[in-house]
């Protein structure tokens, strides 16, 4: 049975850190560090907008398994 969850995970590119540390008051403009070492990773805005991009993919892959070939799924 196919899950309903898409799970992805993040890993620093410094130290393979896996936690996102954001201060209290985060917004989208506040810049994500890695928990582990402290290296600024971007817009928080920025992130979850790829975190997004991903999981849309992952639907649009597991439609396209689902009914085989001969549709086209596509967002509007």
């Amino acid at each position: 049975m196919a899950s309903d969850k898409f799970e992805f995970s993040f890993s620093c590119l410094n130290c393979d850190g896996e936690v996102l540390e954001l201060p209290d008051d985060h917004t989208d403009d506040s810049i994500a560090k890695c928990k582990a070492c402290g290296t600024a990773l971007g817009r928080y805005g920025d992130i979850k907008a790829k975190a997004m991009a991903l999981a849309k993919e992952n639907i649009r892959a597991s439609f396209k398994n689902a009914f085989g070939k001969g549709w086209k799924v596509t967002s509007r």
